[in-house]
């Protein structure tokens, strides 16, 4: 259990004994008698990972959000040493070879074909069957991935920059009030803000300084730069390595092969087509923009990128009549957790209890429990405001499952305001979205546990369907029933009327074309690094090259966005997975409706897709709950309308 006084030593020594017991697992795996049955083997297999079960995920959790630098730094040994034992096991040619020797004909039931057929496709992934010296490696790449990929991370979690506000506070002008209050002058007289969340996003949508935006953008695409450009190369260097060494051209046709999309053809194929999809939307809505630039500044002929957000916002409040800043005052931070708690609570039939006595690792943590059936079904966290040496976005962290008979766990990390007696910490409609987005990874992960094999427990689906219960419940974030339950004026306590919200979605129509767009570039820039030898190659001119063939705007000399990409390190080639997800989200959004508080369809939702985990492959689980594989042209009618 995490604790804000959790002793570094003493958690490392808790992680190794752990670590211990699965070896003596793999110890008794390996002594199981010629004649044990095919249900014991299998058995025997998924418990070997079993005592590890909640120390990863205490690990990943704890290197990316404890304040105590020596818990973040042995945090990081220990996902180091744990990575090392799950290398060590994948290429284990006697585990293997016991596998390999089952009858799968003869194995009690589904679960069990699926589980050993799953790991022995994931044995060969590895390398097992390849030669010592190969395997070795292979072994020692392995380990060095895990660094790199640590290195990336950090650099960008521990770089926040900060500019100078031109003109002082007055050079903060468009932006709310109680942003301005918040940034006082510091000892030299000096009004700055920082490249985090908090900071950015409001500067970039309303600050009327272009020089403020066009700083702090520069700022912000130059994060963890240049030393992640190096990171970079080294990180795929040794993927592309690790590929060749296992038959593979590439590590995108490594990383693809096992996901939804199966190949980089395909995925290549699904980016251009979704980018060709959106391109007219995309240059009549640059074209509309421009022409909201020229009503001040008649002799424009371009849009910045660190003017793309401020423009849109000036349109949508001068021709759709919607200043987001306009919803922020229903949007005070308790408001909205306890709506989105008390939406889901409503919706699948569960109960969220606050737990005050929970043991945390920082003061605004907050711990939940979820009630089902009148019984404690899982344990919720939220670490939810920004602090120094955090992770900087928005995530769901698992910490355990719930095989071992505790309630699974897990925890949503994100970076908004936190409220205080005198602030309420408004959000944007934007962080509303976001909550909801990450609460539904929460959910899937929460509902998918007490799984009968830690194998298809928590969120354990291929990578390409993990964003679709996230990006599907982002569509309640936007229903007007469900905001009424909780968007209420934090000074007059009115709820949000009908008219505001209806011109709220419509504002958020527009953008679509560019949003999706640039989604694609992200996609089409990740496969593309992966996709190849990166011997020779340069990723930052790629980049440019890439980025004003698929973007309208001209790239900013001296930044390099990529060096704070972190998706390029956890996604790597595979980030058109936020779009597959979202087509298959607004397939799914139709069975609701009669309304996105329809109960039993929810519930119908949860025991189809939900609560399966990893029981049976994406597309079967979609299959059960739509009556027939997915389609496109729901995803086609949102992007056209």
């Amino acid at each position: 259990m995490l604790t804000a006084e959790l002793d570094p030593q003493d958690f490392l020594a808790q992680a190794r004994a752990r670590l211990e017991q699965s070896r003596a697992a793999l110890a008794r795996f390996l002594a199981l008698a010629p004649s044990a049955s095919s249900a014991d083997v299998v058995e025997a297999f998924d418990a070997i990972g079993r005592p590890l079960d909640g120390v990863r995920g205490a690990a990943g959790l704890a290197s990316q959000t404890h304040p105590s630098e020596a818990i973040r730094q042995v945090s990081q040994v220990v996902v180091q040493e744990l990575a090392a034992f799950g290398t060590e096991l994948s290429l284990h040619r006697g585990v293997y070879e016991r596998l390999a020797a089952l009858d799968l004909a003869q194995a009690p039931g589904p679960l069990e074909r699926r589980l050993a057929a799953n790991a022995l496709r994931d044995y060969r992934r590895s390398g097992v069957d390849r030669d010592e010296a190969t395997r070795e490696r292979i072994s020692k790449l392995s380990d060095e991935l895990v660094r790199i990929g640590q290195e990336f991370d950090l650099n960008i979690a521990s770089d926040t920059r900060s500019v100078v506000v031109p003109g002082g506070r007055a050079g903060l002008a468009g932006l709310p009030q109680d942003f301005i209050d918040a940034h006082a002058p510091d000892a030299n007289g000096e009004v700055r803000v920082s490249t985090d969340s908090t900071d950015y996003v409001p500067v970039m949508t309303y600050a009327h300084s272009a020089e403020l935006r066009r700083k702090l953008q520069f700022e912000y695409f130059n994060r963890a730069a240049p030393a992640n450009l190096a990171v970079l190369q080294r990180l795929l260097a040794g993927r592309h390595e690790f590929a060749r060494l296992l038959g593979y051209a590439t590590w995108a046709e490594y990383v693809t092969e096992d996901k939804m999309i199966r190949t980089p053809a395909r995925a290549r194929e699904f980016i251009e087509r979704v980018a060709q999809a959106a391109r007219a939307r995309m240059q009549a809505e640059v074209a509309e923009l421009l022409e909201c630039k020229r009503e001040r500044e008649p002799q424009a002929s371009v849009i910045h990128e660190w003017e793309r957000a401020y423009w849109i916002e000036q349109l949508k409040t001068r021709r759709l009549r919607f200043d987001s800043q306009s919803v922020r005052p229903y949007f005070g931070y308790r408001a909205v957790r306890d709506g989105v708690l008390a939406t889901s609570a409503a919706l699948f039939g569960v109960e969220f209890r606050r737990n005050d006595t929970a043991p945390r690792w920082h003061p605004s943590v907050e711990c939940y429990e979820l009630v089902d059936g009148g019984a404690v079904s899982a344990r919720v966290f939220l670490d939810m405001h920004p602090r120094p040496n955090k992770y900087k976005h928005a995530a769901m962290f698992d910490l355990t499952t719930g095989l071992a008979g505790d309630p699974p766990q897990a925890c949503l990390v994100c970076n908004f305001p936190e409220p205080s007696a005198s602030d309420p910490a408004l959000l944007l409609h934007r962080d509303v979205e976001t909550f909801f987005h990450e609460f539904g990874h929460l959910l899937h992960h929460l509902f998918a546990g007490r799984q009968r094999y830690l194998a298809f427990a928590g969120i354990a689906t291929e990578w390409d369907f993990v964003e679709t219960p996230s990006q599907l419940y982002e569509e309640w974030a936007w229903d007007t029933g469900v905001l009424r339950r909780f968007a209420r004026h934090h000074h007059s306590g009115e709820p949000i009327p009908d008219e505001l919200v209806a011109r709220m979605r419509a504002a958020d129509e527009y953008g679509k074309g560019l949003h999706v767009a640039q989604q694609m570039f992200f996609a089409r820039f990740s496969l593309e690094l992966y996709d190849r030898d990166p011997a020779g190659f340069d990723p930052t001119a790629h980049m440019i090259a890439l980025k004003t063939a698929m973007l309208p705007f001209p790239h900013e000399p001296g930044t390099h966005f990529l060096a704070s990409f972190g998706h390029l390190n956890g996604y790597s080639a595979i980030y058109y997975t936020y779009m597959w997800s979202l087509v298959i989200a607004k397939d799914i959004l139709g069975r609701f409706e009669g309304g996105l508080m329809d109960q039993g369809e929810a519930r119908r939702y949860r025991a189809s897709i939900l609560a399966q985990g990893g029981a049976k492959d994406a597309a079967e689980l979609v299959r059960d709950y739509l009556g027939r594989d997915y389609a496109t042209e729901a995803f086609e009618r949102w992007l056209n309308a």
